[in-house]
């Protein structure tokens, strides 16, 4: 619960941990660990019979930071993705 509290706060996780009394590398531990558990076990191919270039993507960061782009650079989708 105070994963997601954080990721939705808009603080940095030093200082989400002191303003909830949580020691950083503590809290640093749940946050690597919920992370690990949240993503998937790699990517998976989507094919959908359009044209990618008419195909628009939106790729929601858990801060609330959103993209929207057409989908005609996989490469770049996929290090945009591993940003996070």
């Amino acid at each position: 619960t105070l994963v997601n509290e954080y990721r939705t706060s808009g603080l940095s996780a030093k200082a989400f941990s002191k303003e909830k009394g949580i020691r950083p590398s503590t809290f640093s531990y749940w946050i690597r660990k919920r992370k690990d558990e949240d993503q998937p076990g790699g990517f998976v191919e989507v094919t959908t019979g359009l044209n990618a270039s008419l195909v628009e993507l939106e790729l929601s960061y858990p801060n609330g930071v959103k993209l929207q782009m057409n989908a005609t650079d996989l490469g770049l989708i996929a290090r945009l993705v591993k940003l996070y």
